[in-house]
């Protein structure tokens, strides 16, 4: 009996010890595992499509780059710029501005939230037109930024990839590089309005372990409150304007009476002051009706190869950008063209309402009627008469509508991604308007004689249909805005 009993004990201690065993090492498994994990997760927060899921499982974040040596790179670079204050001195240089590598001249940088989820993008110009718009004195060494290997890095150090496109298009051409944000950086932008540092980051460079190229991003007032509403926007920009807003209050004002509301004016060169003075008086009387975007690079000494243009390419891209989210519609016009609903539409939301509706379409072409003098060698008395509205001074036409690569377009711009300035490039299929309901009228003889496409004298059409149904309200609408 007493043998059994001890038997007993011994059976019964050895289960205890086995179990006091297992117990130490799942502690310190747990342990090392929490430590490891803990050490893992205080890292930066990475996202990237080449994840390591193994890691991704395990510690809460995932590895960014091709191979460990990048990663370690990339984690070096982050955990520099984490650790950076809002205002050091880093000596890198800020857009716009030619990239620290020499290789990038970035115009502008802008945040979207219906641009491949959501996303940065930096706007820069064309490989090739690089060393053609810098001054000789510092030129760069263009690459395009598919042969890069690019990065975006944010102020609290998460990493995301960055995606390019080159965009040749006959004489259009831009450089664009898109960077999805990450959950801090969304954060920033939207739900605290504050100002996003964003970084450009190259690992093509193996000596190079800091930044290229620095952005401050900031998002629109009115993209904050529109993003909630239910409106269906319609927001017109302008292309890069060179003293020419004597004619801005008359195209605002024709457009809002069509439907438009929202106005972005791209202002490169206000030498006289006027474009101030309008301005002030639309902040004073309709606020958050129009927004200004500063497009002058006079300071890094550019040069548009296309002089007319001042870099309008870009522009329509900043545009989409930065005034996507916010509207439903979103065209880009010269201010000697203006969108005209026919009847029995009154305005341009009518029209795209009635006919497209919610139809998932990319863009809808608008055909250049074109608005002549009556002679090629000087204006008539009327014509001459800058006191009257464009559609009063002008009112022959040409007798058909231009087709042929002078066209403008209003597009969705959550179903386009690539422009050109008469046509969206990449994107959902674009769409042709019946020509009785909707014309781009274009006054090209607005500021110098030219010629036009159609305008034959022998053929010309009088027309004072424009003039008759919109010109006393305009005329009203701008007596307001500036008394």
């Amino acid at each position: 009996m007493a043998q059994n009993n001890m038997l007993l004990i011994l059976f019964v201690s050895a289960i205890i010890t086995s179990f006091l065993y297992l117990w130490v090492q799942i502690t310190h498994m747990n342990s090392t595992c929490a430590q490891i994990s803990s050490n893992y997760i205080t890292k930066s927060v990475w996202n990237h499509s080449w994840s390591n899921q193994i890691f991704d499982n395990l510690y809460g974040w995932r590895l960014i780059g091709a191979d460990m040596k990048e990663q370690a790179r990339l984690h070096k670079i982050s955990s520099i710029v984490a650790a950076w204050s809002e205002n050091v001195v880093d000596n890198i240089p800020i857009v716009p501005s030619l990239s620290a590598d020499r290789h990038l001249l970035v115009l502008s940088a802008s945040a979207s939230r219906v641009r491949y989820g959501m996303s940065v993008t930096f706007i820069m110009v064309f490989p090739t037109d690089v060393n053609r718009v810098l001054p000789k004195t510092n030129l760069g060494q263009p690459l395009s930024p598919t042969q890069l290997k690019l990065w975006c890095i944010f102020n609290d150090g998460s990493v995301t990839s960055a995606y390019s496109y080159d965009l040749n298009y006959f004489n259009d051409r831009v450089s664009l590089v898109d960077c999805p944000l990450s959950s801090f950086a969304s954060d920033e932008l939207w739900r605290h309005n504050r100002t996003l540092r964003v970084y450009l980051v190259s690992t093509t460079d193996m000596d190079r372990n800091i930044p290229i190229l620095k952005a401050f991003v900031t998002v629109p007032q009115s993209a904050l409150v529109q993003w909630h509403s239910s409106q269906q926007l319609l927001t017109l920009c302008t292309s890069p304007l060179h003293n020419k807003a004597h004619q801005l209050a008359q195209w605002i004002e024709f457009h809002r009476l069509v439907g438009f509301q929202k106005f972005v004016v791209y202002n490169s060169t206000d030498t006289n002051g006027y474009l101030s003075s309008v301005l002030s008086s639309y902040a004073q009387k309709y606020p958050n009706l129009v927004d200004v975007v500063q497009w002058n690079f006079s300071a890094l000494a550019l040069t548009d190869p296309i002089t007319t243009r001042y870099f309008q390419l870009e522009s329509l891209h900043d545009c989409l950008i930065r005034y996507g989210d916010q509207s439903e519609w979103l065209g880009a016009l010269d201010l000697d063209e203006y969108i005209v609903p026919l009847p029995p539409y009154k305005t341009v939301l009518d029209y795209v309402n009635e006919n497209f509706g919610q139809r998932a379409i990319g863009s809808i072409n608008l055909w250049s009627q074109f608005y002549c003098t009556q002679s090629t060698a000087t204006y008539t008395g009327i014509e001459n008469d800058t006191s009257l509205l464009a559609i009063e001074r002008f009112t022959v036409r040409a007798p058909t509508r231009f087709k042929s690569g002078r066209e403008k377009y209003l597009y969705r711009p959550r179903f386009v991604q690539y422009l050109s300035i008469h046509h969206q490039v990449v994107g959902l299929p674009k769409q042709e308007p019946s020509k009785n309901h909707i014309m781009l009228a274009h006054y090209g003889f607005m500021n110098n004689l030219r010629a036009l496409p159609g305008c034959d004298r022998v053929k010309l059409v009088k027309d004072t249909s424009i003039r008759d149904r919109f010109a006393n309200r305009v005329h009203d609408a701008v007596r307001r805005l500036l008394t």
